[in-house]
């Protein structure tokens, strides 16, 4: 039954309403460590060879292969 335990509150937990007030608005921000081969200040891009398909940067199509 350790696990079932609630774990303590996280220190920082109190300052997270104050740093989103004071970020940067929505439009301001930028992505950082972008993921699945995306690129750019808002991960909208892809990286060469790949290409956006379905929301997604896809390295073939899907003809491609055959």
């Amino acid at each position: 039954s350790r696990g079932a335990a609630v774990p303590p509150a996280h220190p920082a937990a109190p300052q997270i309403p104050t740093w989103v007030s004071e970020g940067p608005s929505e439009e301001a921000a930028v992505c950082v460590n972008c993921q699945n081969n995306s690129v750019g200040e808002r991960c909208d891009g892809c990286r060469p060879g790949f290409f956006l398909l379905d929301g997604a940067c896809t390295k073939y199509g899907p003809s491609c292969g055959a």
